[in-house]
């Protein structure tokens, strides 16, 4: 299991000293919404990608149209992972999966708001993106759980699965049980007192 942690509604020097707490025990280091709308890609994703060369960074982008440029600018400015949101178009979605096939990298199709049909169609023409069970931050974690559980169930044939939304230490068992790949931690380890801490915590649980 991979083990991502977001960084949103910060400045870009205190993503970069979380980034700098969290090395070592974060896979992918999420660099937030917030902070690509507050800064640009360059002052956020280019800027902390020159810091930490060898971190893989994801650009929670939630393209949900124009595919193609914003995936193609956003792996220009050094990510390592875009989203688009599954709720898009299809044309849009391809666009974004012929941009990572030319740059030979992974993105990530984040469920929300997704329909049981639509993830049928989903699954079938792009098997090889990360899927995203995604609870709404608004929803402050209530009913994580049967949201990973009645998603996973319907996720046959996906290789990379992965959750964000209120996750914690309490959580990982459930993950673990239904074959999640990647988990998306948050507060959960960046509003903590001790981040290296909580982090190492994460890690070592995820069996790292």
């Amino acid at each position: 299991m991979r083990l991502q942690v977001a960084i949103d509604r910060v400045s870009v020097e205190r993503a970069d000293e979380i980034i700098g707490l969290t090395e070592g025990h974060a896979d992918i280091i999420e660099v937030g919404t917030s902070l690509i709308k507050d800064f640009g890609l360059s002052g956020s994703i280019r800027t902390l990608k020159d810091r930490y060369p060898g971190q893989c960074i994801l650009a929670d982008m939630k393209t949900c149209d124009e595919g193609e440029y914003e995936f193609r600018e956003a792996y220009k400015a050094g990510c390592d992972i875009p989203t688009v949101m599954g709720f898009s178009s299809i044309p849009t979605l391809k666009a974004c999966q012929r941009v990572a096939d030319e740059y030979q990298k992974e993105y990530m199709i984040d469920l929300l708001e997704v329909t049981e049909e639509k993830l049928e169609e989903l699954k079938k023409e792009f098997p090889e993106a990360i899927f995203c069970v995604h609870l709404p931050s608004d929803n402050q974690g209530k009913g994580l759980k049967e949201l990973v559980v009645q998603t996973c169930k319907q996720m046959t044939g996906i290789k990379k699965i992965a959750v964000a939304g209120g996750v914690t230490l309490d959580t990982l068992d459930i993950m673990k049980q239904a074959g999640v790949e990647i988990v998306i931690v948050g507060g959960a380890i960046t509003k903590k007192e001790d981040i290296a801490k909580a982090a190492r915590e994460f890690s070592e649980e995820l069996g790292r």
